[in-house]
């Protein structure tokens, strides 16, 4: 086979093992100050308030990795979604009224409740929900704990009781999926550099290859980091995302960041306005951070502070960022489910 578009030669696979080390290198970036000690990976009990010193810089806005000859997947929508893939043409909210808006939705559209409806017909699965995401999703922090027993694995106590009948609804897919990787941003989620091999087909990317293996009917979709361009490219690449999401007949949830490396807010602001085009839910993560010691960063204002990413029953309050996300992102599956009126 030509390598001609290829002038090192190289395989796929030593492209993946190539870029696989860069991932290493990314993912060090992200993890937190005590992984990076050598620090157990099971949370203590409580974590103080104090944020601890990183041994490493934070992953600030790295160049994408992902080759920009790289095309976008493209995928013909479900039947009766075309229509639905189209934005609105909203004047963008004042510039910091984002930060009011409610952590959770309080209500679905009728292009959601649609776009529910339709991936019903097509086969997706009302109890699952995928995760695209990058180091601040990942699996060992992130929603695992929920796959175990209340009062063992994780602890709702006498303030989230009421949430258990979403763990319960949900139970199977909190374990995360083939496509939350650290590094991976709003580009490389169409890149079949990013896929897993071993379970993604030829050519797929992570985005496509979850939402065709796991069937889901919704996906959180969390992609703030190693964002090496301006906040309309940014944009432009989570609006490829929805359409796409959209397009499979999948409801997408979108998330706010916690930190603000930008300086300006402005990867939120496109966040938030790709939400309100598209009439999709938003998580606005960043908003549930805000009363928590330190707005729950540690001193680099990137990692969020560990410590019981599952126990929301410590004297009553939430104290740390895993905490917060896992808590708050709960809350997003139940109100999912109660506004569709799920279980």
């Amino acid at each position: 086979m030509s390598n001609s578009h290829n002038p090192g030669g190289l395989t796929r696979r030593e492209l993946l093992k190539l870029l696989g080390l860069g991932g290493a290198a990314l993912l060090a970036g992200c993890a937190s100050p005590e992984t990076l000690t050598g620090g157990s990976p099971t949370p203590a009990p409580f974590v103080p308030t104090v944020a601890l010193e990183p041994t490493s810089a934070p992953a600030t806005r790295p160049p994408t990795g992902v080759p920009p000859t790289v095309p976008a997947q493209t995928a013909t929508p479900a039947p009766g979604l075309a229509e639905l893939l189209q934005p609105l043409s909203l004047d963008p909210l004042p510039a910091d009224a984002w930060k009011s808006l409610p952590v959770y939705p309080d209500s679905l559209s009728a292009r959601m409740r649609r776009v529910f409806e339709i991936g019903m017909q097509q086969g997706r699965d009302p109890r699952r929900f995928s995760v695209i995401g990058d180091c601040q999703s990942i699996p060992t922090y992130f929603l695992t704990e929920f796959e175990g027993a209340d009062g063992v694995n994780y602890f709702l106590g006498e303030n989230y009781a009421g949430l258990q009948p979403a763990v319960d609804w949900f139970k199977g897919s909190f374990g995360g999926g083939s496509a939350t990787q650290g590094g991976q941003n709003v580009a490389a989620v169409f890149s079949p550099l990013w896929a897993d091999p071993n379970l993604c087909a030829a050519g797929e990317g992570p985005l496509a290859c979850e939402l065709r293996i796991n069937r889901s009917a919704f996906a959180l979709i969390s992609l703030e980091e190693n964002w090496a361009g301006d906040d309309t490219g940014y944009r432009e690449n989570l609006e490829k995302i929805v359409q796409y999401t959209l397009g499979q007949a999948v409801i997408p949830v979108l998330a706010t960041k916690a930190s603000n490396l930008e300086g300006d807010h402005s990867i939120n602001r496109a966040i938030v306005e790709t939400a309100r085009a598209y009439e999709v839910p938003l998580w606005n993560f960043w908003a549930s951070l805000q009363s928590l010691p330190e707005q729950g960063l540690y001193e680099d204002r990137f990692h969020l502070t560990q410590g019981a990413p599952g126990r929301f029953d410590y004297r009553g309050e939430i104290r740390t960022g895993w905490a917060m996300r896992n808590l708050t992102a709960l809350q997003v599956l139940d109100a999912l489910r109660r506004l569709l009126e799920l279980g």
